[in-house]
């Protein structure tokens, strides 16, 4: 009978790399820490472009002040794959971070902010001392 392997057996090339990278357990390690400072070289963490037709917006404003605006519109609203990670745009004060306090009020101000944009409503915001949108009415 012929020397036949078994699909499920693993290969030469498999056994080697499991040998090199130290995985005996059968899963190579990998090292977060420089997977995360190469994505933040390789993406921005923040929205670097303007929305159509909001040419009032400023950049992000001086730290220090914590403020409601009233009768706003969200113009646009930005992400990326970082974990809690998304900005909205605010007509007149540029793009604001949303509040990433914790999963819970992040989820919300994500999908609070989405509909105020879907829907042009206008909306209350306070934004704290650090540039972060913190609360939102929507109306």
């Amino acid at each position: 009978m012929p020397n036949v392997k078994d699909k499920a057996a693993p290969s030469d090339t498999a056994e080697t790399l499991r040998a090199q990278t130290g995985g005996g357990s059968g899963a190579p390690s990998l090292d977060i820490g420089s997977m995360i400072s190469e994505a933040k070289l390789e993406g921005a963490m923040a929205p670097a472009m303007t929305p159509p037709g909001d040419e009032t917006a400023e950049a992000a404003g001086a730290d220090g002040v914590t403020a409601w605006h009233n009768g706003k519109k969200i113009t646009a609203t930005w992400c990326n794959s970082s974990n809690r990670n998304a900005f909205a745009s605010v007509q007149g004060l540029g793009w604001r971070r949303l509040t990433n306090a914790n999963d819970s009020a992040f989820l919300s101000m994500v999908m609070m902010a989405a509909h105020a944009e879907q829907m042009n409503s206008t909306v209350n915001l306070k934004i704290s001392t650090s540039n972060e949108i913190t609360e939102i009415y929507v109306w």
